[in-house]
């Protein structure tokens, strides 16, 4: 059999196992098996079965991952996360938009602690979007600045996920977070664009309140 034809069968096996609801981890590791012991035989898939996981865990590497998220949750007890939403609060509060502007820039400065998009949005989420609501922020726009915002937690360092492709593609995490620097700014100031055109559009050009509430947006 050929290396293109177990390749067409792995892929086939592995959506197979995804429809019957294996989890993912396990319909990997199967189809992995089975296609290694295809091209190369019985002992040399279960060499790398015994092998690869253990070499993969012990990388030095992934020490910094629960490090990461140790200083997150260390962050989100000790109330950095609500004093960074009040202070870009403060900052920006004469610009249309505020909050949810407010809310990009907080999402921005914790993701350069927790390293997960999850758990910044996570944390942000049970600050920001109560203080969006209360004023008249439509709830589906509240939720969408900080599920946007939350994203940057991959991209802006310490990123686990930069860190587990770098990792597993042996490339240089330095060169990734490098440049997941620079992807993770322009994206913040592209959300924060969005919410200042949408602002503008709304109100008609702008002034010193929130333009973001009226009563068009309410939920």
């Amino acid at each position: 059999m050929t290396a293109a034809a177990i390749g067409a069968l792995s892929v086939v096996g592995l959506l197979f196992l995804l429809a019957l609801r294996i989890p993912v981890a396990l319909s990997l590791i199967g189809v992995s098996f089975l296609g290694v012991w295809g091209a190369r035989g019985w002992n040399p898939a279960w060499g790398v079965l015994k092998s690869v996981p253990y070499e993969f865990v012990s990388n030095w590497t992934l020490t910094s991952v629960p490090m990461f998220v140790l200083m997150g949750y260390i962050g989100f007890y000790s109330g950095i996360t609500s004093d960074l939403f009040n202070l870009a609060k403060a900052l920006l509060h004469r610009l249309p938009g505020s909050l949810a502007i407010s809310s990009t820039f907080a999402c921005t400065a914790f993701a350069s602690m927790c390293g997960s998009s999850v758990a910044c949005a996570a944390a942000m989420g049970r600050i920001a979007i109560p203080e969006m609501v209360a004023p008249g922020y439509n709830r589906n726009l509240a939720c969408g600045a900080i599920a946007a915002g939350g994203t940057l937690g991959a991209l802006i360092p310490p990123s686990i996920l930069m860190i587990l492709y770098g990792v597993i593609a042996q490339v240089s995490i330095v060169e990734l977070f490098i440049s997941g620097v620079i992807i993770g700014l322009l994206s913040a100031a592209a959300y924060v664009l969005i919410f200042l055109v949408l602002a503008w559009l709304k109100r008609g050009g702008g002034g010193n309140s929130d333009c973001l509430i009226s009563g068009e947006l309410r939920a």
